[in-house]
């Protein structure tokens, strides 16, 4: 799996948007929903909430297809746009590099700091657990 990119990464965002424009987020949420789709598909849906100009969209999907998070086949005269990754797998490939990141420079408050964290949700630390106790058992 290719790097999902921290430049720009706002925290206090939700999901996607930590790492994507409003526009960008919007236009991953269409492709999850339904794959495989051209810029003309993409706009009719972005039109049914907002005014935007074709050039636009295209702009953006192929700033997503560049960043690597798209992927895309010719089709006639036209682009199909498809998420490289599902959703699951960018959120995961998002996680693990801002965790990754943050432990690689600070280790120990990290680890304290986010079990600190989950230790405040009951049902959290004990996915943590169940967690941990599968990573042990999968390494013997």
């Amino acid at each position: 799996m290719s790097r999902i990119t921290l430049r720009g990464f706002r925290p206090a965002d939700r999901g996607v948007k930590r790492v994507l424009g409003k526009l960008e987020a919007e236009v991953m949420q269409i492709l999850w929903r339904q794959p495989n789709q051209t810029v003309t598909e993409v706009e009719e849906k972005l039109r049914r909430r907002r005014e935007i100009a074709h050039t636009t969209v295209l702009t953006t999907l192929d700033r997503l297809h560049r960043k690597g998070y798209l992927t895309r086949e010719k089709s006639g005269k036209a682009f199909v746009y498809a998420p490289r990754y599902t959703r699951e797998e960018f959120e995961h490939g998002l996680a693990q590099e801002v965790l990754g990141a943050l432990l690689g420079g600070m280790g120990e408050p990290v680890l304290s700091t986010f079990v600190e964290l989950v230790g405040e949700d009951e049902a959290k630390l004990e996915r943590l657990e169940e967690l941990i106790r599968r990573k042990r058992e999968g390494r013997k």
